[in-house]
């Protein structure tokens, strides 16, 4: 098991865009290789662990932070259901509409655009009704 595998994790929630990282010995976090590798150059112990989002996903570590992790402030309930009621739900990118089905937890039959598209409508139209 490495070392510095809570960092990466807590590093890719604070960093969803990311999909790697890497931790030099004296567990610094970098966003490049080469950034760590001239860091770690200064050190004594020169080593670097590297990280990658998926590989920590299929492991479940996320799944075991979100269990465990502390719930969302109202401010960012509130900033999150703004976000999506002024947003044109179809000119998202993949990624903001991932995010927002993953805060919301809402139900998709897959992980497509089109399928994610049309469950963040159904949300949004229930957050109009209100």
């Amino acid at each position: 098991m490495k070392k510095f595998k809570e960092r990466a994790i807590d590093y890719f929630n604070r960093h969803p865009e990311s999909n790697e990282c890497h931790i030099t010995s004296d567990s610094r976090v970098f966003h490049t290789i080469g950034s760590a590798q001239g860091m770690a150059g200064t050190l004594d112990d020169q080593k670097i662990e590297s990280y990658l989002r998926k590989v920590l996903e299929k492991e479940g570590e996320f799944e075991n932070e979100d269990e465990s992790g502390t719930k969302p402030s109202d401010a960012e309930i509130l900033a999150m259901t703004v976000f999506l009621q002024k947003s044109e739900v179809e000119k998202l990118d993949y990624n903001d509409l991932k995010k927002l089905v993953k805060f919301f937890n809402v139900e998709a039959e897959n992980q497509k655009a089109p399928t994610l598209i049309e469950a963040l409508n159904k949300l949004k139209e229930t957050f109009n009704q209100k």
